[in-house]
């Protein structure tokens, strides 16, 4: 029985994970040749350079896939810290780990939109736990999916609290304080690089959008930047310098909870 249920589980999980990496490269195929169709037109004037700059297109697909995981982390994160807060009300109030999971299950699908991460892991929790499976178990297998560290760490600890009777309480609420003294830390980091961030954003427009004004404002004053070779190359070093300071910031901004 055990069995069949971890294996139906697997194949779900593979089929959502499919299923997600053809949604994401859909999205980064449609919105690389956006960008690519933009640029050819503001720099260049002309569609047959979308033929050359699809070579763009893999760096956008990562950099959408990087976001996504930045994305997927965070909310995994928050949305654990929710869980950690809800269990812990419960056992204080006498409810078992199991009891205490289900109700945690109802506060958060009432919190948060039925396809949330955390959710989905919660409903899988709660199902394993109708199976006799263990919380130990199934927290060991969320940290496992999930990749997040504070999450096995909780359930390392669990695991060991429960085999030697520890407070479960107790470590509900340092695992909880510890992890939202980092959340803490990083919003405070985020906030304050807020404001650096749409400056940055604003400066790597900057050269297209004088490029686009000048164009519309005034076109025969950038002709010869569409009309003979040193212009096209121009364009493509200005492009080129872009895409790099692009990168080069985002790896300098990037926050990680």
């Amino acid at each position: 029985m055990r069995s069949t249920a971890r294996g139906e589980r697997r194949r779900r999980i593979a089929l959502r994970v499919r299923t997600i990496q053809w949604k994401e490269l859909l999205l980064s195929a449609a919105a690389g040749e956006g960008v690519i169709l933009i640029l050819a037109v503001i720099a260049y004037d002309s569609f047959f350079w979308m033929l050359p700059l699809q070579v763009l297109l893999l760096p956008i697909h990562r950099l959408i896939r990087e976001n996504r995981r930045r994305r997927l982390h965070r909310q995994h994160v928050e949305g654990f810290g929710q869980v950690l807060q809800s269990l812990m009300t419960s056992l204080q109030a006498g409810y078992s780990l199991e009891n205490a999971c289900r109700v945690s299950l109802k506060e958060l699908a009432g919190l948060y939109r039925p396809d949330h991460p955390t959710v989905r892991q919660l409903r899988q929790i709660v199902r394993g736990i109708e199976l006799r499976r263990s919380p130990e178990q199934m927290f060991m297998e969320y940290a496992r999916e999930t990749q997040i560290e504070e999450i096995y760490e909780f359930a390392i600890v669990l695991h060991i609290a429960k085999s030697t009777g520890g407070n479960v309480v107790e470590i509900l609420k340092n695992s909880m304080e510890h992890l939202q003294s980092r959340m803490e830390v990083t919003k405070e980091l985020q906030v304050s690089m807020s404001g650096r961030i749409f400056e940055k954003n604003i400066m790597l427009c900057m050269p297209l959008g004088v490029l686009l004004y000048l164009r519309l404002a005034n076109p025969g004053y950038v002709d010869s930047l569409y009309r003979i070779p040193a212009g096209n190359l121009l364009m493509t070093g200005v492009i080129a310098g872009m895409i790099l300071c692009f990168f080069w910031t985002e790896k300098i901004m990037a926050v990680e909870l």
